[in-house]
């Protein structure tokens, strides 16, 4: 760590994360100084370790509390860097916090709106309707009657929440540096992901413009309701929005009850998010039943934009592509979405991946379309990019989140209609789309900017490597990643190399002592006292003793 700032909060993390079973990390992150015995902790907490891995890593982050909480809730979006069974255990993650003071709520508002909340509001409720990590929602009235819900953020949750975030990015970069986990799965980008996720979220004049933009997308269409923003009352910590009442789709029975049909809103619900992902290319990315209401006049009531996705230009295209390969059972399109949408590192095995893709397709190829749960689909087909290393944007993942929520509501509302019957008139209109005059014109025109953006460019880039070469050199970068194995095979091709020069050269000079013997011999008989000696077997065993001690040094280094 470059700085301890914070070391009474290290602590505290390390403490938890050691007391939850996690202890393993903190040693191999080198941290274990921050705790005066990690074995002592380790074993103060005997009945934590009967839990889970899932359940224990769960149970840590409610602990560790609200940016912890909200770590969890982005990873359960991730099948791409977690296993499922984790995956199902972080989505139940809850914002367990009790409100804050009324007292509090009205100093906020008086810091932030520079008038006593007595002055805005005729009317205000106390008892907040509901409360999180990051805010608490109460009923009020302006002064003009009109009837409004006011947003009031946490008192110094900012502080906290940056604290929390600037220890999360330490320990990723640090994981990044120590552990190969650490660099495999790019830490600090997840970091960095959290930290511009909650950047948004704490600030309610981002999500005050989120429903601006979508009232605006929807402002010809009359099923769907989207409040108003009272802008004069808004700021980064106060939001003030129309009160629209309605019942929430989490209670169907309530529903029944007011005549609402719940397969008329169903169709509705889908072809409005339908519109949202694939029209608009910006949607309510947690369309969970405690955030859609219907109205007395049937419309559909969207609530709370602070979780926003955006899919447009190529990735919608790829998302589609993706789509079309579950609703239609199209391994083809399905391997090839899954490669384009994701980062693939080299030694990806993608006949591997192939083979997997369409086995899991094979399950689904034999059953009717009306069984299929697409958000299980889309779950155990996102879980592949975990086994492949694949890493996938999280446009893509939040979308994936989106649509398995959504098939939750539609299975609550009823249960006898799937997502997929729903999806599947659509996937028609998806390829019509696809290969539309303006999707066409779409994709020539971002071609055709990148490609002059490139050649516009070329000329500085070229400068800038020629500097470079001048001022550095040029370097080269060789990867071996079996090295050591491959100078050992070098070092036994050189010595069998070595081994076969010896022998041919041992029997060049015995068949030239041959010869030169039988020359001489014939010429000048047996008068040469030199070669009445002998020179052939001498020469010979030389030889010979060279090469056995030649043998025998080479078979005592391995490397023959």
């Amino acid at each position: 760590m470059p700085k301890y700032r914070h070391f009474k909060r290290y602590r505290e993390i390390a403490n938890s994360v050691v007391r939850h079973g996690f202890g393993h990390f903190i040693t191999q992150l080198g941290l274990a100084h921050l705790l005066p015995s990690v074995r002592s902790a380790r074993e103060s907490d005997q009945a934590i370790l009967q839990y889970s891995r899932a359940q224990r890593l769960r149970m840590l982050l409610e602990e560790l509390g609200p940016t912890f909480i909200k770590l969890g809730q982005l990873l359960s979006t991730r099948p791409d860097l977690l296993p499922r069974d984790i995956l199902d255990e972080l989505s139940h993650l809850q914002d367990r916090v009790p409100s804050f003071p009324f007292a509090d709520v009205q100093s906020i508002i008086r810091e932030e709106l520079a008038s006593p909340p007595e002055e805005i509001y005729t009317d205000f409720d106390s008892e907040p309707l509901a409360a999180a990590s990051i805010g608490q929602v109460h009923r009020a009235r302006l002064c003009n009657g009109e009837q409004v819900v006011v947003k009031v953020r946490r008192p110094h949750i900012i502080e906290q929440m940056q604290m929390d975030l600037e220890i999360l990015l330490n320990i990723s970069r640090l994981a990044e540096q120590r552990t190969s986990w650490g660099k495999m799965y790019h830490l600090s980008d997840i970091a960095l992901e959290l930290q511009h996720s909650i950047e948004e979220e704490l600030d309610y004049l981002l999500e005050a413009e989120n429903a601006e933009q979508m009232r605006h997308n929807f402002r010809y269409r009359q099923d769907v309701l989207i409040p108003k923003i009272y802008w004069e009352q808004t700021t980064e910590a106060v939001l003030t929005m129309e009160y629209v009442p309605g019942i929430k789709l989490n209670n169907p029975q309530q529903l029944r009850k007011a005549g609402h049909n719940p397969t008329h809103i169903i169709h509705k619900l889908v072809d409005i998010m339908y519109t949202q992902i694939f029209d608009h290319g910006f949607f309510h990315a947690d369309p969970h039943p405690g955030n859609i209401a219907v109205a007395d006049d049937g419309r559909i009531i969207f609530m709370d934009f602070g979780v926003m996705g955006r899919l447009r230009g190529e990735r919608k295209r790829q998302f589609i592509l993706f789509l079309l390969g579950i609703v239609t059972k199209n391994p083809r399109h399905l391997v090839s979405s899954l490669q384009n949408m994701g980062v693939l590192s080299h030694h990806v095995d993608r006949k591997a991946l192939r083979r997997d893709v369409e086995r899991l397709l094979d399950k689904y190829l034999d059953t009717a379309l009306k069984k299929i749960n697409i958000g299980k689909a889309v779950a155990e087909i996102f879980s592949l990019t975990y086994r492949y290393h694949i890493r996938i944007p999280a446009e893509f993942t939040l979308l994936g989140k989106t649509i398995m929520t959504l098939e939750g509501v539609i299975e609550d509302l009823d249960a006898d209609i799937k997502l997929i019957d729903l999806l599947h008139p659509y996937a028609g209109r998806l390829t019509r789309d696809r290969f539309s005059a303006e999707a066409i014109k779409e994709v020539v025109t971002e071609h055709f900017f990148e490609t002059t953006d490139f050649f516009f460019s070329l000329p500085r880039r070229l400068n800038e490597l020629l500097d470079r070469l001048d001022t550095e050199g040029l370097p080269f970068q060789m990867h071996f990643p079996d090295w050591k194995e491959t100078i050992r095979h070098l070092d036994r091709l050189a010595n069998r190399l070595t081994f076969s020069i010896v022998l041919l050269s041992f029997s060049i000079i015995m068949a030239a002592l041959i010869i030169g013997a039988g020359m001489v011999t014939s010429i000048a008989g047996e008068n040469v006292i030199l070669w009445r000696l002998p020179i052939i077997e001498i020469g010979f065993i030389v030889a010979i003793g060279m090469a056995i001690w030649l043998l025998l040094a080479i078979h005592r280094s391995g490397k023959l």
